[in-house]
């Protein structure tokens, strides 16, 4: 059992460090409002699909040099991309300076800090975690969780320190 439990904290901090050593950084240029009403006005339009200016397709590969398969798209105003590193799903959000707003990517059970995973377990302790996603947003950072119970799905968003917000 204590292998068990020194197996999940090596390969969390190994997959830890891959998101860390891909270099982005979250812009300071925005406060965490400001980002999430750009976000919240670019989810609520028509995006596109769009080949976005050089400048953002070279600070993408800065920020995450093993992207691979990237669509954009964009509203005019905010760019997103999706992309896979590593196995793994990601996406970024640029504002049309090239400043990374956001970047949400798939991660495993075993990655959750242990805070949010004891408070959604114990808010739904007869689930199992399904899908995981980290959200950095600004300052900011979430979990978005889905768990499962037979038929029946349930769906978090958990800040880092444990309080579920939805």
């Amino acid at each position: 059992m204590k292998s068990l439990k020194i197996a999940t904290v090596i390969t969390g901090l190994f997959f830890m460090q891959q998101f860390v050593a891909q270099g982005q950084a979250i812009s300071t240029q925005y406060s965490n409002e400001e980002i999430a009403q750009m976000l919240k006005a670019y989810k609520t339009s028509y995006s596109q699909d769009v080949v976005p200016p050089v400048a953002l397709q070279q600070k993408l590969q800065t920020d995450f040099p093993h992207a691979r398969d990237i669509e954009w798209e964009t509203d005019g105003h905010v760019y997103e991309a999706e992309f896979e590193v590593k196995f793994r799903d990601y996406e970024a959000y640029y504002d049309d300076k090239s400043n990374l707003l956001m970047v949400v990517r798939e991660i495993y059970a075993s990655e959750l800090p242990l805070v949010v995973r004891n408070a959604a377990e114990s808010k739904y302790p007869k689930y199992h975690f399904e899908d995981m996603d980290k959200i950095q947003r600004g300052s900011e950072v979430f979990y978005k969780i889905e768990m499962e119970r037979g038929e029946i799905e349930i769906k978090l968003l958990v800040k880092s320190d444990g309080t579920i917000i939805v």
